[in-house]
């Protein structure tokens, strides 16, 4: 009996071996960081913390890939650009208290460049310096937002390529200026505006609005990743970054008229005064009309074709119809506001206008 108790118990400490060995296969290998890796290595939780609007005090999350050919086509959230092979030419950039968490992430873990950045910031005196060692690839993986420099945003503009590109500022702001292309949805009013989002969710949306300290693009932006857009972009130098690299848009804040949608006639003659460039001017009169006398720079559009040629205007500047009476530049208007309803800066001329062969025109009150 002792002897089959004793078998009983080999036996079972056999089998449990065995689990425990089998158990011990499927983990998952511990993955050992090369070398030349910087000693001190955080995760993308890690980063998060610091990632976000306002930005954390005594922390600067650092990218030290390449400006043009990686860090402008995106980014994590906040981060500042310090190229590995600038670093010695760029340390004016790091914060003056050398105890600040200093955070550099680079390509990935096959990626040196932060690990170089991390130990030279430490030759410098700062104390508390870490890497991300996974960098950029990872954060995408993770869900985290993108940034992208405001260079991108012009090569999309560009190109015309598929994308949303939404002004998060208040419309005032928007009307004041903006860049080309961009549709104003205030993070404000969201909700309210939530529809002028594409019905496609994988469609890249791109937000903005007044710099680096500005949260609006940021809240918008979550706000349209909680609808389930999968694409989203933020350009967190916003239209202070494009007005200084590109210049203003030639957007000019029309004064509305007395009727809806009507431009205010004393303006719409300063403008073409002075700044004609500034709005697209879209004669809808019939083609005989328009041959007969017309103002210079106007575009003609008969307004039963406008229908079919409405994605001849412009996003990036306001749109303005004349015609004899403003009857068909009023209609036009209303065309548009059905069609393309994520045009703001539409208008007519509310009056009766002639027309003459030199080039100039008159305006009258409508009667």
């Amino acid at each position: 009996m002792r002897k089959n108790m004793q078998s009983v118990l080999l036996f079972m400490v056999m089998v449990v071996g065995m689990l425990a060995s089998g158990c011990a296969t499927k983990q998952a290998p511990v993955q050992e960081m090369p070398e030349w890796a910087f000693h001190d290595i955080v995760d993308a939780a890690f980063v998060a913390q610091y990632a976000k609007l306002p930005k954390p005090e005594g922390v600067m999350i650092i990218d030290s890939r390449p400006y043009q050919a990686k860090y402008v086509k995106g980014y994590i959230p906040t981060a500042v650009s310090i190229p590995d092979t600038k670093f010695d030419k760029m340390t004016d950039k790091l914060p003056a208290d050398k105890n600040a968490l200093l955070v550099f992430y680079c390509g990935g873990l096959h990626c040196k460049l932060s690990h170089k950045s991390a130990a030279k910031a430490e030759k410098l005196g700062y104390t508390n310096v870490k890497v991300f060692a996974k960098g950029f690839p990872a954060w995408k993986k993770a869900g985290g937002d993108v940034a992208v420099g405001i260079e991108r945003v012009k090569a999309m503009v560009d190109a015309g390529d598929p994308y949303l590109l939404v002004d998060a500022r208040p419309y005032k702001k928007y009307l004041a200026g903006h860049i080309p292309s961009a549709v104003s949805i205030p993070d404000t009013g969201f909700e309210a505006k939530a529809g002028l989002l594409p019905a496609d969710k994988s469609l890249p949306l791109v937000f903005y609005c007044g710099g680096y300290k500005c949260k609006l693009s940021h809240k918008s932006a979550a706000k349209a990743k909680a609808l389930g857009y999968t694409t989203i972009m933020i350009a967190e130098a916003g239209y202070p970054a494009w007005k200084e690299l590109y210049g203003g848009s030639a957007a000019v804040e029309v004064q509305g008229g007395t009727e809806e949608g009507s431009i205010d006639p004393a303006q719409f003659k300063k403008i073409l005064a002075e700044k004609p460039e500034s709005i697209m001017l879209v004669d809808v009169r019939d083609a005989d009309e328009f041959e007969a006398g017309h103002i210079p720079g106007a575009v003609s559009i008969p307004v039963d074709q406008l229908e079919e040629r409405i994605g001849e205007l412009p996003a990036d500047k306001p749109v303005v119809f004349v015609c004899t009476t403003g009857a068909r530049s009023g209609e036009a208007f209303y065309m548009i506001m059905d069609l393309r309803p994520e045009l703001k800066d539409v208008y007519y001329l509310e009056a009766e206008t002639d027309f003459h062969s030199d080039g100039t025109f008159t305006v009258h009150p409508p009667k």
